[in-house]
C-alpha cells in the first residue's frame, strides 16, 4: 500500500473523496519493500516521484512474475526531470542485494523507463547484471555489481544520457566459455564492425567506480555508433582479464570503438596480469577520442595506445611503470593528435568519493561488509545454478597437513564429469572414483561461495600432475591416479571443479 506524503491533510481528504467519486489518483509514494514479490510489485507500478524503499529481507527475483522474462526485476515505468522514481535500500550502511538464480541467464535487473535514481544497492547471480535498454536521463550510484556470468553494467538501444557512478564492479564472465564478454561497463551494441545500425546510447558517464579484479574483459566497451561517452575518474584492477585465451579477446583496460569519447582523470592498473597488453585500443569505427590526465601502469614493454583509427586526441598521460612505448605498431603515430578537440569536450563531473564500502575509498579494497554481507543471499541465489551438479556435492571434509598425508578416505569424494563445488580447509584434497590418467580436469571460481576466488596449486598424488590456478578458470590434462591435493596461495577455500 502506497504511503502518501502531504503537506496539507485537508486538501488530502479532499482529494481522497474526489478518488472516490470519479475514480483512481496517482501521487508520488514512499513504498516500503520487504521480499522479491513485492519489490517486482512495486516496479512494475511505479509513478513519478515514487520512492522504493528496500528493506531487509530475501530478494531473489523470479522471472516468471517479474512482468519480463529476461530479468528477474524489471520496470518500464519512467519518472520525470523533476519528479525521478527513486530505488534505494532503506539504509546505505545495509545495502540489500538483488539476485538472480543462474549466471549463465537473464539479467538481475532490466529497466525500459526514463528518469530514475537508482542507488545503495548490490546486484549479483544472473548472466547480466544491469540493463538498459532504451532507458535515458537515468542516475546509476553507489552500488555493487558482481558474480554474473557476462557483462556487469550495459547501457544499449538508444540508451543516454546515464549516468553511473561511484560503483564497485567485480567478478565478472563467470558463464562458462563466455569468459571473453566478461566487461565492465557494456555501452552500445555489438554489430560486428559495421556502423550501420547505429545504436546510438549517446553522451552515458562512467564516473567513479572501481572495476576489477577479476573482471575478464574490458573494464569499458564502448561500441560503435555510440557518442560522447565519458570514463572520468574510475580506478581498475585487471587482473582476471582474459587476454587471447578467449573468444572474443580482451586484452586491454578500454576499447573505443564509439566516438567523441572522453576518458580522463582514471587510474588503471595491470596488477601484474600480463594478460593486459595496451592500455586503450581504438578500432576500426572510432573516429575521435580525447583521452587525457589519465595514469596507466602497464608491463614495461606494453604500447599505452593500439590506435587503429584516428583520432585519440592524447594529453599529460603518464605511465606508472616507466614504459615510454606509445602505440602497438610504429604506423599508429599517424592516429595520435598531442592537442585536445575542444569541440568534444564535457564538463568535468569529478572528483568522485566512490563506493562507500571500500578502504581507501576509490580502487581501494572492499571492507568486510562489501559483498560479504551480501554472501548468504548470493550462495543461496548461485546455488540454485548450480543444482545440475549438486547432486555430486558433498561438504568439505578436512586434510591431516600440507605434506598430501592424507588418506583417500579423507578427502572429499567427487564424481567424474560433474561440476562440483568444493570447500576446502588448508591444502585439502579430493578423490575420485577412477584414475585421472587421460581426462581433463577444470577448474573455476565458485559460484556457491562468492566471498573470495581461489588461487593456488592443485597436485596429484604422484606429484607428476600439477596446475597452477592464477585466474578464474584453469584446465589441464596432465593428471594420474585419483587423488588431487589442493592449496589455496591466498586462503580462498572454495573453488569450482570438474573431471572428465
Amino acid at each position: 500500500m502506497k504511503t502518501q506524503h502531504h503537506k496539507n491533510m485537508t486538501s488530502l481528504k479532499g482529494l481522497v473523496a474526489a478518488t472516490a467519486l470519479f475514480g483512481s489518483t496517482s501521487f508520488a509514494a514512499t513504498l516500503p519493500v520487504y521480499n522479491a514479490t513485492e519489490l517486482q510489485n512495486a516496479l512494475k507500478n511505479a509513478s513519478p516521484g515514487d520512492e522504493i524503499v528496500v528493506h531487509p529481507g530475501s530478494y531473489i527475483g523470479n522471472k516468471s512474475t517479474s512482468g519480463e522474462g529476461r530479468a528477474h526485476f524489471y520496470s518500464d515505468q519512467s519518472g520525470s526531470l523533476n519528479s525521478p522514481i527513486i530505488l534505494r535500500s532503506v539504509s546505505k550502511s545495509n545495502k540489500q542485494t538483488l539476485a538472480g538464480d543462474d549466471v549463465d541467464t537473464s539479467y538481475v535487473f532490466l529497466l525500459e523507463g526514463d528518469y530514475w535514481e537508482i542507488k545503495n544497492l548490490k546486484f549479483t547471480g544472473a548472466q547480466k547484471g544491469i540493463m538498459l535498454e532504451g532507458a535515458s536521463h537515468n542516475t546509476i550510484d553507489n552500488v555493487e555489481v558482481y558474480n554474473v556470468g557476462q557483462e556487469a553494467v550495459h547501457f544499449r538501444i538508444s540508451s543516454s544520457y546515464n549516468k553511473l557512478t561511484n560503483c564497485y564492479i567485480h567478478d565478472t564472465g563467470k558463464r562458462e566459455g563466455k569468459e571473453g564478454t566478461g566487461e565492465g561497463v557494456y555501452i552500445g551494441t555489438n554489430n560486428g564492425h559495421q556502423e550501420s545500425p547505429a545504436d546510438s546510447s549517446d553522451f552515458n558517464t562512467i564516473g567513479g567506480c572501481t572495476i576489477g579484479p577479476w573482471v575478464t574483459a574490458e573494464a569499458f566497451d564502448v561500441k560503435a555508433g555510440t557518442t560522447g561517452t565519458v570514463i572520468e575518474y574510475n580506478h581498475v584492477d585487471a587482473r582476471g582479464i582474459v587476454g587471447t585465451s578467449a573468444s572474443p579477446e580482451a586484452d586491454s583496460f578500454v576499447d573505443l570503438k564509439g566516438t567523441d569519447a572522453l576518458v580522463r582523470n582514471n587510474v588503471m592498473d595491470y596488477k601484474g596480469d600480463n594478460n593486459i597488453t595496451h592500455a586503450i585500443y581504438s578500432y576500426r569505427e572510432h573516429t575521435s577520442s580525447n583521452i587525457y590526465d589519465n595514469e596507466f601502469n602497464l608491463p614495461f614493454a606494453a604500447g599505452t595506445f593500439r590506435a587503429q583509427e584516428p583520432t585519440m586526441h592524447i594529453s599529460n598521460n603518464q605511465r606508472l611503470d616507466g614504459g615510454s612505448t606509445l602505440v602497438w605498431k610504429d604506423y599508429q603515430t599517424r592516429n595520435i593528435a598531442y592537442s585536445l578537440d575542444q569541440s568534444i569536450e564535457q564538463p568535468n563531473n569529478g572528483p568522485y568519493p566512490c563506493f562507500d564500502e571500500l578502504n581507501g575509498a576509490c580502487g581501494g579494497s572492499p571492507t568486510s561488509s562489501s559483498s560479504s554481507s551480501s554472501s548468504s543471499q548470493a550462495s543461496s541465489s548461485s546455488s540454485n545454478s548450480s543444482n545440475s551438479s549438486s547432486s555430486s556435492e558433498s561438504s568439505s571434509s578436512s586434510s591431516s597437513s600440507s605434506s598430501h598425508s592424507s588418506s583417500a578416505t579423507s578427502c572429499e569424494q567427487v564424481a567424474i564429469g560433474a561440476r562440483t563445488e568444493v570447500e576446502l580447509s588448508a591444502a585439502s584434497c579430493v578423490t575420485f572414483p577412477e584414475s585421472l590418467q587421460n581426462k581433463t580436469l577444470q577448474v573455476w571460481d565458485s559460484n556457491a561461495n562468492d566471498q573470495c576466488d581461489f588461487r593456488g596449486n592443485i597436485q596429484d598424488q604422484s606429484g607428476s600432475g600439477n596446475l597452477n590456478v592464477t585466474g578464474n578458470y584453469a584446465s589441464s590434462d596432465d593428471f594420474s591416479g585419483n587423488t588431487l591435493y589442493i592449496t589455496p596461495n591466498n586462503g580462498c577455500q572454495f573453488l569450482k571443479i570438474r573431471v572428465y
